[in-house]
């Protein structure tokens, strides 16, 4: 019976570090995927990312302005069903709404503030962290808008001191470190570049993530080992098997 007992327990442990780093996951470009928001969060990710433009007083989510469509708005595809989600407690590790502005920022916040009103209450309460990324306003204006909402920051961008505790996640181009396919290991001189970078942050008090990072085992590895707080991908089953397995 006790060894029941503790092998249960073993495998509720394996359960448990699985989820949390499932929680690592981002799913970046989410709304390119067949099912954008579901797909991503029924396999566990902790963040989702959609871009945005401002059109005709709607927000709608493509990469390229040429890609916007009138039923692929930022309400029916990701406030509607987060909204859902957090009103019956079944968020599981989905806490980071990533949102990168494609139009200005002048133009694209207010709309976004107004469409974000149901998931208010929830980042209030620290369920949901909102991040805007993209066309973000001048770092001193942050202080301007609602505390509730929160921005990304970059590695050489100077930030007031008094706005920086709007800032949550600090992102950065990978390409900035290096070059790097991710087939074959990572050159020591760029790992020490991107850990640099990461301690840095880290001291601040800030999440890392970087874009443009290759899709592959390796990084994901990788870049779990330099300590970064977001693995970013395309493939979402590929880094969701690897994550239940690290």
């Amino acid at each position: 019976m006790k060894k029941i007992f503790l092998f249960g327990l073993l495998i509720l442990g394996i359960q448990l570090n699985a989820q949390s780093s499932l929680k690592k996951a981002h799913a970046h470009n989410d709304y390119e995927h067949q099912k954008p928001f579901f797909e991503a969060f029924q396999l566990g990710f902790g963040s989702i990312e959609a871009d945005v433009f401002a059109h005709n007083g709607d927000l709608l989510v493509a990469h390229e302005i040429g890609h916007i469509s009138a039923f692929k708005n930022l309400k029916n595809l990701y406030i509607d069903p987060i909204e859902e989600i957090f009103k019956e407690k079944r968020q599981g590790n989905f806490h980071l709404f990533l949102i990168d502005f494609k139009t200005s920022a002048d133009s694209t916040l207010p709309l976004l503030i107004k469409s974000l009103e149901p998931l208010k209450g929830f980042a209030q309460k620290g369920l949901l962290k909102i991040v805007i990324s993209g066309n973000r306003p001048a770092p001193k204006d942050y202080i301007k808008y609602p505390n509730w909402i929160t921005f990304d920051g970059r590695k050489d961008e100077n930030v007031p001191q008094f706005a920086q505790d709007r800032i949550y996640l600090v992102s950065e181009s990978f390409i900035k470190f290096g070059f790097w396919d991710g087939k074959t290991p990572m050159k020591p001189e760029m790992k020490e570049k991107i850990k640099a970078f990461v301690d840095a942050q880290h001291a601040l008090g800030k999440k890392i993530r970087l874009w443009g990072t290759p899709n592959s085992l390796i990084c994901y590895q990788t870049l779990l080992s330099l300590g970064l707080d977001y693995i970013g991908t395309d493939n979402l089953q590929e880094l969701a098997d690897f994550l239940k397995t690290y």
